[in-house]
């Protein structure tokens, strides 16, 4: 693989806003999975988030949040390494929720048409964050 300034670069304000879009979609028709149900279901669970409607209601919520400027992925995206999305780009975001009166952070991917939820939860500092 060739790498260049535009592939490095990539994704752009437009490429991400077009997911972010897609995703709105998805999760509004309550049609999406997760990447790993075992590592998922935990996150949700200290959510306070129990049911599948409470779930689908909170990414929705989620995802009409987020923004372009909210990505905190690498660039270009790394590559899923889950089993249902394996090499699926994986597209990171956080954010200061309105709705859940915290820093959240929300990892999501796609393979065709379909949304996999890979990580959702309270965003944790990093560790150079830590050390100031």
């Amino acid at each position: 693989m060739i790498l260049n300034y535009s592939t490095m670069r990539r994704p752009t304000h437009t490429e991400l806003r077009a997911k972010i879009l897609k995703a709105r979609q998805k999760t509004g028709a309550r049609d999406w999975l997760p990447a790993n149900y075992q590592k998922l279901l935990p996150e949700l669970e200290s959510l306070d988030l129990w049911t599948e409607e409470e779930q689908s209601r909170a990414l929705e919520t989620a995802v009409s949040e987020i923004g372009a400027e909210h990505y905190v992925g690498t660039r270009p995206p790394q590559k899923s390494y889950e089993d249902a999305c394996r090499e699926a780009e994986l597209f990171a975001f956080a954010w200061q929720s309105r709705h859940f009166k915290r820093r959240m952070y929300l990892k999501f991917c796609f393979v065709k048409e379909t949304l996999y939820i890979v990580s959702f939860h309270e965003d944790k500092p990093r560790e150079k964050e830590r050390e100031r």
